[in-house]
């Protein structure tokens, strides 16, 4: 194997494991705030894509990777509470 293949399979597996990534900020028991501000719930669990579980009005919600940003230190999601009550 020579340098240039080394390159293309690292670019490859990091390519990857970036949606997980992403939202590796996001861990167990971060409190997860809507799109307004409010407060959601509590993370329950992050799964290996990055996406984040949480309880919310007595059922798991599963809220998307592509949501979640760190701002001011505070994991928040990019929808609403009405969203997120329609999410599975």
């Amino acid at each position: 194997m020579n340098k240039f293949t080394s390159i293309i399979l690292g670019a490859a597996a990091l390519s990857l494991t970036a949606p997980a990534a992403f939202a590796a900020d996001a861990e167990r028991n971060d409190r997860l705030y809507d799109a307004s501000g409010s407060s959601i719930a509590k993370v329950n669990r992050v799964a290996d894509d990055g996406d984040v579980l949480v309880i919310y009005k007595g059922k798991v919600r599963r809220v998307q990777a592509e949501t979640l940003t760190k701002t001011d230190g505070k994991l928040v999601t990019s929808l609403t509470k009405k969203e997120i009550r329609r999410l599975k």
